[in-house]
């Protein structure tokens, strides 16, 4: 039987083309992964908090294969109006599938303490109204954000032959941008880095960006995936995408 030790259910809007692949490199022998799409318009505040409704539509359709737990995949969408907002969500989603259910946002801040990063520098795709927001997010738990920057990508694009449709721009980028980005973005007195996007490559450059800050870095999708299989009594360590994911989970 596939997903024998366990089924993950991903919501992840539908233009993000990075949160499923990276699940699968992550995902331990015997976890599937199994994805419903919500509707996004674009990432700006007002359509990240629109797209409220299409998470319990995509719940209502996955809940019926009976997941583990349920993971909402979109960072911005669970921090866009606050922690209250954030909790709120998660419950409804619960009730509705009958089961456990994590949003991405809560596994960044979940990771960040347990990596007892206190200060962060956090590097995004994101436009500065959502970078505003995030920062305001992080820093209602007690986390001290050092430095935040943005690479302003907003609407969907047609980059041809690669996207002769519209597409996020952010899921055609390369995982040295992440890396670059990291680096551009961090301060000597931060504790770690944030790479903050579902659709932002950055499994194959967590590593190698740790080695050469010699501090932790958490990124969206790792930590949803750790935070995953933590909750669902998978407490088996996974080298090779940063230190988080060798770590186990106290809450």
């Amino acid at each position: 039987m596939y997903g024998w030790k366990g089924r993950i259910a991903l919501l992840v809007p539908a233009r993000n083309t990075t949160m499923e692949p990276e699940f699968y490199k992550m995902a331990p022998e015997g976890i599937t992964i199994h994805t419903a799409r919500m509707f996004l318009k674009d990432v700006s505040a007002s359509s990240l908090i629109q797209m409220e409704k299409e998470m319990y539509r995509a719940t209502s359709l996955i809940k019926d294969l009976n997941p583990d737990i349920i993971v909402v995949g979109c960072t911005s969408g669970g921090f866009i109006k606050g922690k209250e907002y954030n909790s709120r969500i998660i419950e409804k989603i619960k009730k509705l599938a009958k089961t456990q259910a994590i949003s991405t946002a809560t596994a960044v801040i979940e990771a960040l303490k347990l990596m007892e990063i206190k200060k962060v520098a956090v590097a995004t795709p994101y436009i500065k109204e959502v970078n505003e927001k995030e920062k305001e997010f992080l820093e209602n738990y007690g986390i001290q954000v050092t430095n935040i920057r943005g690479l302003g990508y907003y609407k969907p694009v047609r980059m041809y032959p690669i996207a002769p449709k519209p597409v996020s721009g952010i899921g055609l980028l390369e995982p040295y941008v992440a890396y670059r980005l990291g680096l551009d973005v961090d301060t000597r007195d931060s504790d770690g880095i944030l790479l903050s996007c579902t659709n932002l490559r950055t499994i194959e450059i967590i590593e190698t960006l740790e080695n050469n800050v010699q501090k932790p870095v958490i990124s969206s999708i790792q930590a949803a995936m750790w935070m995953a299989l933590r909750k669902m009594g998978i407490n088996e360590k996974i080298p090779g995408f940063g230190s988080l994911l060798e770590k186990p989970f106290s809450g």
